[in-house]
């Protein structure tokens, strides 16, 4: 059953119709309420001209896990709503121009998630949109105006990127159990230590009982599996929302002055992972992909498509 319905929530036979009556009338639905006002504020600087929305997919989007799950496609998953929204407009209305669709690639790299081409619906180039600030750009401005900690961003970024990637390897593995799929367990970051030399107190098999219980050798043998190639550029394999409680265990562990006074509430994940999309400046999300493609579509110089993989 739907419920919490709304006047700016649609199912997705009704966003087609918008799009075909009014094409003049751009929106943008992403999967995170973060991602969306990213997005007005990029574009508020980049188009401010236009007359183009930002939605997340729960503050716009009608559809139930039933209709997502007949597409493919894990229910319960903002990723999942926003694909299977852009097939079913797809369907119903091939060449419309007035909607965009933003997934994340999330596990595309290990081949564990589907990325459809369809017409309005744009992907990520890494795994979140999150990972864009994963460089040393960024992380400099985070750690040096918002934190004012004592240590350079190159080094956190080497420190902290073994741990993420197997996070993200021990993720995927947890992702692939059948119903109920477990979660990684909190304390499993919670009680995590990262050194600048890049090793950690994490380790793997007892990050799987802490999540899953009981015997974990099968799932051991498929985290051995998991293969992240060499040379590969890391974003493709960290989850974005263990960047920043990777980053606070790492200052926790090595500065833990960071986080005292008012600099205690960035001490918190969430409020720490949007000081670092604060972080964007538009010279440099400009140069990218995505944007470069979201910017196209407001200019309706092409109708859509997902970058390449």
């Amino acid at each position: 059953m739907l419920k919490e319905t709304d006047e700016n929530r649609r199912t997705p036979e009704e966003l087609a119709t918008q799009f075909d009556l009014e094409p003049e009338m751009k929106e943008i639905i992403v999967e995170g309420r973060s991602d969306a006002s990213l997005l007005r504020w990029y574009f508020s600087q980049t188009f401010p001209e236009s007359d183009v929305r930002f939605y997340a997919v729960q503050d716009r989007v009608l559809i139930d896990d039933d209709r997502v799950a007949s597409l493919g496609h894990f229910t319960g998953s903002a990723r999942g709503r926003v694909i299977a929204t852009a097939q079913i407009v797809e369907s119903i209305y091939p060449e419309q121009v007035g909607g965009a669709f933003l997934a994340d690639r999330d596990y595309a790299s290990l081949g564990l998630d589907s990325c459809p081409n369809v017409n309005g619906l744009f992907y990520t180039e890494f795994t979140s949109i999150e990972l864009y600030f994963f460089d040393e750009k960024s992380i400099r401005k985070l750690l040096t105006v918002t934190l004012r900690a004592p240590v350079r961003a190159q080094e956190v970024i080497s420190a902290v990127t073994p741990s993420l990637t197997t996070l993200f390897k021990i993720r995927s593995v947890l992702r692939q159990v059948p119903s109920p799929t477990p979660r990684l367990a909190a304390k499993v970051i919670g009680e995590l230590k990262v050194y600048y030399d890049g090793s950690t107190t994490l380790d793997v098999k007892e990050a799987f009982q802490k999540s899953h219980g009981g015997n974990v050798d099968a799932l051991l043998e498929a985290y051995e599996n998991v293969s992240i190639p060499e040379g590969y550029d890391c974003r493709n394999y960290i989850n974005g929302h263990d960047v920043s409680a990777v980053l606070i265990r790492f200052l926790q562990t090595n500065h833990p002055q960071v986080f005292r006074e008012e600099r205690r509430v960035f001490s918190s994940a969430p409020t720490l992972e949007l000081a670092l999309l604060t972080s964007a400046e538009i010279v440099d999300l400009a140069d990218t992909q995505l944007f470069q493609q979201l910017s196209r579509f407001l200019s309706e110089e092409v109708q859509g498509g997902s970058p390449a993989a």
